[in-house]
């Protein structure tokens, strides 16, 4: 089953040929090229896109997919630009007033040859009109050689996760300022971004979402929108193949979420390689930015690209950090081991020398190791690069002791007012967000804190150098909206502890310097030995019990549901009655009108005849992260059969960047 990424990548791709599958002669201006110059020669030309559009490719292309498809050049469509008459130009851009006026300026001024245009989703008639009258009137029309809808405007940073690229959106949905006609537009943003994430993987589902709220909201537009494209759409974009069409016969089930249903999901410390990353440095269009310093104190930002081809990457990232680094370790010692095979074959001391190859060596040796030089160059890029931000994740954890501050919150229904006030008024705990957090994370847990306890703690919080200002905005919150605190807290998710508690770090004190060489004869290995028993417990977040039973199935999640049963206290429980109240929604039956806005009952009769839903796509408007991906993606491996899962957000947010809507929020309530 082909992922959501590798759809997407599929479309661009495709649209980078012309629209036309790779290889073929399917446009006229292919079919011309391939005439003059040859089967199999590509079509050179020009990419141009807008700054969002930039961002959908990037997140999935490199400088040299571009290139192995055609594009030589790739340009901001705002940009000053030069003109290359003799080459075609594709333009990937959203399909806005102002950008139709760039592209109309661009075929004035023959700045290309011919123009193959693309919109990120759908183009209203009234700005196609509009399109068609200034390029008629300016006698150009004849240079527009395609006009496409790619319905492409999402990113993918993950094989089965989606950003719409919104940023700020929960803070937009509960600024007292926002206005009926600016959230109306905001929803419709998201309904076709959703839209678009639905074609791409050629599926409609059944749609459920809490009521009361702007889920609520996109799923009521999203079922209309689904109902109208179905019933009086000349073509039907979800029509397809006949093995898409046996796969919609068990149709996924698309659950849409309120941030506000876990807000502590957002402020968790995380202990897995990826989310890790994204916590401390974030990661943006799968670019990621550390600050690394020298022995004379000077500090230099590099930025590393994460590629979706990085086969140690997919296997790590949802590992626990210490298992990562034994098996970068492994990983180095391997590349070591050949490295030094070949040169040993080539008569050098090191690939750096492998231009200076001993040609008395047996031709056969001399063809295996320039053969083997490009993968081995490349695999020490990847394995230094991995290095580089394993040691800079060390140096981060053992200045704000993350890893203690992780095992507290793994057990936060042990800790009590007093290890709380420990934590934050110890000075060995450098960083006062993380302070902040850990209260905040407590509170979520414990509904019936005392007002004087929670005075106490706010104390220690302004004297450890904290803004309680997101502090503030959370009490509010759960004030207004009467939060289920077995939702918002850890508890929903508890499970069984996998190992002791204890200093994660008192096992791998000097991994900073092993890291940081090597190439030495010491292993990680020896140094994580202990550690592996010290692993995260295994736990189900809110949203990953909320999706549980809408699939309607909560029998057969072997070890993770049982563990979280047992543990929880009843919170699959909780969930069931949630999704019980939940709103739901079947645009396939929209003549019928069976499920439209009933209650639960309608669908479990359905899934009741169908068996339990496989497939689902999750999205949760208001921000989302990587620690609710992997818990869903745990889940969907962990289930018998191995469900599918895709995980969405109107936004990709860290703790920081959530805490700082939170603090603007409680300045403007």
């Amino acid at each position: 089953m082909e992922s959501l990424r590798q759809r997407q990548i599929a479309s661009l791709v495709r649209m980078l040929h012309l629209n036309s599958e790779p290889n073929s002669a399917d446009s006229s201006y292919a079919a011309t090229e391939s005439k003059s110059n040859g089967a199999g020669v590509p079509i050179w030309k020009v990419l141009v896109f807008d700054s969002f559009c930039r961002d959908v490719v990037s997140t999935v292309l490199r400088v040299n997919d571009l290139r192995d498809n055609g594009v030589t050049v790739h340009m901001l469509l705002e940009s000053q630009r030069s003109s290359i008459s003799d080459v075609p130009a594709v333009y990937f851009v959203q399909p806005t007033t102002e950008n139709i006026k760039h592209i109309v300026d661009d075929i004035v001024r023959d700045l290309y040859e011919l123009y193959y245009v693309n919109f990120s989703t759908s183009l209203p008639r009234t700005l196609l009109e509009d399109f068609a009258v200034q390029t008629t009137a300016s006698g150009t029309s004849h240079q527009i050689a395609q006009v496409y809808d790619q319905y492409l405007n999402f990113l993918c940073p993950e094989e089965n996760m989606f950003s719409l690229h919104f940023p700020n959106t929960f803070e937009a949905i509960h600024n007292p300022s926002m206005t009926d006609t600016a959230m109306g537009v905001l929803i419709d943003k998201i309904v076709t971004a959703l839209f678009s994430v639905l074609l791409t993987l050629k599926t409609i589902p059944t749609i459920c979402a809490p009521r009361g709220n702007a889920a609520e909201m996109v799923a009521t537009r999203l079922d209309a929108k689904l109902r109208e494209h179905i019933m009086n759409s000349r073509h039907n974009l979800f029509a397809d193949s006949a093995e898409d069409i046996v796969a919609q016969s068990r149709r996924p089930v698309l659950v849409l979420l309120d941030r506000d249903l876990d807000l502590s999901s957002m402020l968790t410390h995380s202990w897995t390689y990826q989310a890790l990353i994204h916590d401390l440095y974030d990661i943006r269009l799968n670019q990621v930015s550390i600050v690394q310093g020298d022995d004379s104190g000077r500090t230099s930002k590099r930025s590393y690209d994460i590629n979706a081809n990085d086969a140690f990457w997919e296997s790590n990232a949802m590992l626990p950090f210490p298992e990562v680094a034994i098996n970068i370790d492994d990983a180095s010692n391997a590349f070591k081991r050949e490295a030094d095979e070949i040169t040993r074959m080539g008569g050098v001391k090191s690939l750096d020398e492998v231009g200076d190859l001993n040609m008395g060596a047996s031709t056969k040796q001399l063809q295996r190791a320039i053969t083997t030089l490009p993968e081995l160059t490349a695999r020490k890029a990847n394995i230094d690069m991995h290095m580089n931000i394993a040691t800079s994740l060390l140096e981060m954890i053992k200045e704000r002791q993350l890893d203690v501050l992780f095992q507290m919150e793994e057990q936060l229904g042990r800790q009590t007012k007093a290890s709380i006030l420990e934590a934050i008024n110890d000075p060995e705990k450098k960083n006062p967000q993380d302070k902040l957090r850990l209260f905040a994370l407590y509170m979520l847990a414990n509904d019936g804190l005392r007002p004087g306890d929670i005075e106490e703690c706010e104390a220690a919080l302004k004297l450890a150098g904290c803004d309680l200002a997101s502090l503030e905005y959370i009490r509010k919150l759960r004030s207004l909206n009467k939060m289920n605190a077995s939702i918002t807290s850890p508890a929903l998710g508890t499970g069984t502890s996998a190992g002791p508690s204890g200093d994660l770090l008192g096992k791998f004190s000097s991994i900073s310097n092993r890291l940081a060489g090597f190439t030495d004869s010491s292993s990680l290995g020896s140094i994580f030995s202990n550690v592996r028993n010290l692993l995260p417990s295994r736990k189900q977040l809110p949203v990953t019990c909320l999706v549980e039973s809408a699939m309607g199935n909560r029998t057969n999640v072997g070890g993770l549901g049982a563990g979280l049963r047992s543990a929880a206290g009843g919170s699959s429980s909780t969930a069931a009655r949630m999704f019980e109240d939940f709103v739901h929604f079947d645009p396939k039956q929209a003549r019928r009108g069976n499920l439209a806005g009933s209650n639960a009952n309608a669908l479990r009769g359905s899934l009741a005849a169908d068996g339990a839903a496989q497939k689902a796509i999750v999205f949760v408007v208001g921000g989302g992260n990587y620690v609710e991906y992997q818990n869903l993606m745990e889940f969907a491996q962990r289930s018998t059969p191995r469900k599918h899962i895709v995980y969405g957000s109107t936004d990709i947010v860290n703790a920081s960047s959530f805490l700082a809507q939170l603090s603007r929020l409680n300045a403007s309530s």
